[in-house]
């Protein structure tokens, strides 16, 4: 099992934030340090690059990505759990912490995917430690995650997240994968048909609203032809219908310019939203 500093250097997270008062020019005045004047607020800043992540109020404290990993290594050992990737997204802005169990295989439909456990925190402020889930379909690299009901909601940046290791044993628990797991073996076990297919497409891509945009004919027609194409692989089931959908966010769906931004847009942004509409949509179908 790697150590603290070996996630670190291997996953590019190893450099710290730091606190730093923020001043406004105006117009200089005596007894003003250079035109500069003080405020009650302080910049998050990635101390290696000296980019600025957010804004802060004085009781906000960052926590360093060694004491995120820490902390994770402390939840892994809880929870049998060994930390496999650790990812930096938009330059560091959010940190993801992936884990998996010992055994992390599960076959769905006749679909082998492997299941993580992941934890995200932010330095940007939007972020507290949360935890979720993530599915990967083996053959195709399909992905879809989801969050946790489970956090540290009491866990702010106003106090050091090692306070918070005492209450790791209940934080974490997997009742919430398993019934998702569970909805999924469903999902094959029952058929789709055209309407089902056609009424998906129109409410991922809102196709109520009218006209409908050059870019929106264009992802109508990626997305049903990622549907179909799972449906053919897998089977015309609902489970079939889910993988074109993920097919689709995972490998077609634009998302940010940069680095890990597919993950970043599959955990915390528009990929993730379609793919959890979608889950949602078939359910109650």
């Amino acid at each position: 099992m790697l150590n603290t500093n070996q996630i670190l250097e291997q996953n590019k997270l190893n450099w710290n934030v730091v606190k730093k008062p923020l001043m406004y020019a105006g117009e200089c005045v005596p007894g003003a340090n250079n035109g500069l004047h003080s405020t009650p607020y302080y910049g998050i800043v990635r101390e290696d690059t000296n980019e600025v992540f957010t804004t802060v109020s004085e009781g906000y404290e960052p926590t360093q990505n060694h004491t995120i990993i820490e902390t994770m290594q402390e939840i892994a050992g809880e929870n049998n759990l060994e930390i496999v990737k650790a990812l930096p997204l938009h330059g560091g802005r959010k940190v993801v912490v992936q884990m998996k169990r010992p055994s992390n295989n599960i076959v769905i439909g006749d679909q082998e995917t492997e299941q993580y456990i992941y934890a995200i925190n932010g330095h940007d402020a939007t972020t507290s430690l949360k935890f979720g889930f993530m599915n990967k379909v083996i053959f195709c690299q399909n992905q879809f995650a989801w969050l946790s009901g489970n956090a540290f909601s009491g866990y702010r940046h106003t106090k050091s997240i090692q306070n918070k290791v005492k209450e790791l044993p209940k934080i974490l628990n997997f009742t919430e994968e398993e019934n998702k797991i569970a909805d999924l073996q469903m999902f094959s076990n029952q058929s789709a048909n055209s309407s089902l297919i056609n009424d998906l497409v129109d409410y991922l891509a809102n196709t109520d609203k009218l006209p409908i945009s050059t870019r929106k004919a264009n992802m109508v027609t990626d997305l049903s032809r990622c549907i179909d194409n799972e449906m053919t692989r897998i089977s015309h089931t609902k489970w079939g219908v889910f993988n074109g959908v993920t097919q689709y966010t995972t490998h077609m769906k634009s998302s940010p310019r940069r680095e890990y931004g597919q993950q970043e847009s599959i955990l915390t942004g528009a990929c993730g939203k379609m793919n959890e509409k979608a889950f949602n949509f078939l359910k109650a179908y």
